[in-house]
């Protein structure tokens, strides 16, 4: 059976790290929809925060199109967003119309440890404009988008990685449960 794995959690745990990492290791495709928001951010633009949030919301019907038309390839994928409750709903529907297996990846981690590592990567890493728009550089509103995101009920069969650190990334007994997963 295809396979599906999708990749969510917190902000700053790694997440497309994590898929690239798994993407080179069963050779299977990846759609990240920071890359897709940065792709629409640059044809489109966008001047606020509401025209931002447009462009997150168009980047997750691409991500649901892709997926419904690569399923007629039958062939295996990764999906990389902080997905919503009801995102990943009709990514699961879209699966079970198509014959994949689900398996989602839950990373999280310590609230402070992430929020350093987000105020690290905005103001030392060349990132996109995109992402350069929310307020969540004030820890009380990161904690805020952290709690919501653990609170988010997740269909299917999940793993639920602490990823505080980034170890889990080449942790063998994680790694080992995805092959079996993916082998299945």
């Amino acid at each position: 059976m295809k396979k599906l794995l999708l990749i969510t959690g917190d902000i700053a745990t790694g997440k497309s790290t994590f898929a690239n990492i798994l993407s080179k290791r069963y050779h299977t495709n990846m759609f990240f929809k920071d890359s897709i928001k940065e792709v629409l951010g640059d044809t489109i633009g966008f001047s606020n925060r509401e025209e931002n949030k447009k462009l997150s919301f168009a980047s997750m019907e691409l991500m649901f199109f892709i997926f419904s038309e690569f399923a007629s390839l039958e062939k295996d994928l990764i999906l990389e967003s902080n997905f919503h409750k009801s995102e990943l709903e009709r990514l699961h529907k879209i699966a079970e119309d198509n014959g994949y297996d689900v398996l989602t990846i839950a990373l999280f981690g310590a609230v402070e440890v992430l929020h350093e590592r987000y105020l690290n990567r905005m103001t030392n890493e060349n990132r996109h404009p995109v992402h350069l728009s929310t307020t969540i550089d004030k820890f009380e509103d990161f904690k805020k988008c952290s709690d919501y995101m653990k609170r988010i009920e997740i269909p299917g069969e999940v793993m639920r990685i602490n990823a505080t650190d980034f170890r889990y990334q080449n942790n063998e007994e994680i790694l080992a449960k995805i092959d079996a997963f993916m082998a299945i």
